[in-house]
């Protein structure tokens, strides 16, 4: 499946929700959306929404956290919402859970 990212912000939470299979030759389209997103006025919150990712690499987890200091720079927590299956066992092996808040 081709990789998509659907950005939208409603009351200062940016909601990236992320769809196919993330990697490396995704990065170009994945900053485009995460620059966008914060700069947004008011941002409070992000949220990565996983639900449709079917597949992550080392270097899509590596744009994850450039994603999270980069909110961090503008005081936005950053959310990972509904990963299951292969994508939720990578997050749990890389210990996501140490830097991000998961919720099923």
């Amino acid at each position: 499946m081709q990789f998509h990212v659907n950005s939208t912000i409603h009351q200062g939470v940016a909601t990236l929700a992320l769809q196919g299979r993330f990697d490396f030759s995704q990065y170009s389209l994945f900053k485009e959306q995460q620059e966008k997103m914060l700069a947004e006025p008011g941002l409070k919150a992000v949220v990565l929404d996983l639900r449709s990712l079917d597949y992550l690499d080392s270097a899509a987890l590596g744009i994850m956290l450039v994603l999270l200091d980069r909110a961090r720079e503008v005081n936005a927590p950053v959310t990972i919402r509904n990963a299951q299956g292969v994508v939720r066992e990578i997050l749990d092996v890389a210990h996501f859970d140490r830097m991000f808040t998961i919720e099923d």
